[in-house]
């Protein structure tokens, strides 16, 4: 038996000195989802180990979750005020598979859009022809799809969590990166993140990495001394990023989830400019509302999610909703309608809600696809959802032809 083991441990130690005497490892190419992607232009990536890029490209991509509720006895649209809810469709993700799906108010598929290959995709926007612009998850990049799911074109960097479109069809994304710093973490490598400016056709144009903006700041500079990093690879987890105008110079709003901070950055100077946390906790989807911030907060009352509205001159909370049961540990989303109602995504529990300003709920959706976990059938999750207005051009849109995205037949 000693024998035998041996020379089984003989034989495995010579393969792997063969593998490495002729160079025979992984490639991370652009050809194979789920492996890391390559470097984004200027990151610092000195000393990393395959190990490394392995463990950040692991770390990069959790957070999102298959589904925790049971299959309840009614799902698609369980609510409906029409006079009240906004009018429209809502496009969104889910939280597994590669998809995005677009419904009517009653819950029909409209249209649908699908590309083999990945985990799920993580958010999508949608244009007025039907071109669809994609951030993946397990393979993070970005592309762009025609109504018909064709790639358009891809740009393979490390690409994650959201976007901003530009009046002139710039594209501002988030990217993940490798740093390390002496007096962080020991001097170990760590995620980082820059917001990235892309042409419509994904030519990079700008690069402004966060962290050296926190500390290029001449306010903020000593902003993780006060906030110290939590001890995680993934120390920040940048998870939005909207872009706005003042005085003529561009800045971005950005979500730095794991160490509960919004900050803004301008894009002009490469600095943080304004920075602060509040009443939330592992907050996602950070958003102006006029004067005001938006965001959903995860777990600021613990095992309970809402959405709120604060202003950041008196840092007071101006708005909120929540009810029992409303809660989502990953993703979440809000987005302030043009009527003043608020559409959320409870993204573990696959529920989408329009709310009123007095907090009525107007619009109540549960996605009708599911998924097992752990051998138990669960409801899809969501990982974002968007409301286009009523007026939005569909010609290209193919009804429920999308056998995969059909809604099965649900009573009201």
């Amino acid at each position: 038996m000693l024998r035998k083991l041996l020379v089984i441990v003989i034989a495995c130690v010579a393969i792997v000195l063969v593998a490495l005497l002729f160079g025979l490892r992984p490639q991370w190419g652009d050809t194979e989802p789920g492996t890391p992607p390559a470097p984004v232009s200027g990151e610092p990536r000195a000393g990393l180990s395959q190990s490394d890029e392995a463990e950040l490209h692991r770390l990069a991509t959790l957070g999102y979750i298959a589904g925790t509720e049971p299959v309840p006895a009614r799902r698609g649209v369980l609510k409906l005020e029409r006079d009240e809810a906004f009018p429209g469709y809502t496009l969104y993700t889910w939280s597994e598979g590669p998809a995005a799906i677009l419904v009517d108010l009653d819950g029909n598929v409209v249209h649908g859009w699908s590309s083999p290959g990945f985990k799920s995709w993580a958010r999508a926007h949608v244009f007025d022809n039907g071109d669809l612009l994609v951030i993946t998850i397990g393979y993070p990049h970005l592309m762009k799809l025609n109504s018909r799911s064709e790639l358009i074109w891809e740009w393979n960097k490390a690409a994650h969590h959201d976007f901003d479109i530009l009046a002139d069809g710039t594209i501002a994304v988030l990217v993940q990166e490798t740093a390390s710093r002496p007096h962080m973490r020991g001097g170990e490598s760590f995620l980082a993140n820059s917001v990235i400016l892309l042409t419509p056709d994904a030519t990079p144009t700008r690069r402004v990495s966060i962290l050296e903006a926190l500390e290029r700041s001449e306010s903020y500079s000593d902003w993780l001394d006060e906030h110290p990093l939590p001890d995680d690879r993934d120390p920040f987890h940048a998870n939005s990023v909207e872009i706005f105008y003042r005085d003529g110079r561009m800045f971005a709003l950005v979500s730095l989830r794991n160490i509960d901070t919004v900050a803004t950055v301008d894009m002009e100077s490469r600095e943080v400019v304004w920075a602060t946390t509040g009443p939330w906790h592992k907050q996602h989807e950070a958003q102006f509302v006029g004067d005001n911030l938006l965001l959903f907060d995860n777990l600021g009352l613990g095992e309970q999610s809402r959405v709120l509205e604060f202003d950041m001159e008196t840092f007071d909370i101006v708005w909120s909703f929540t009810e029992p049961g409303f809660f989502t540990k990953r993703a979440g989303a809000q987005q302030r309608l043009p009527n003043g109602n608020t559409l959320m995504t409870e993204s573990d529990n696959g529920r989408l809600l329009e709310v009123t300003r007095e907090g009525r709920v107007v619009w109540e959706y549960i996605n009708p696809v599911s998924t097992v976990v752990e051998g138990e059938e669960v409801v899809l999750g969501i990982a974002r959802a968007e409301r286009l207005p009523g007026d939005f051009p569909v010609t290209w849109a193919t009804g429920g032809d999308h056998e995969q995205f059909r809604q099965p037949p649900v009573g009201r």
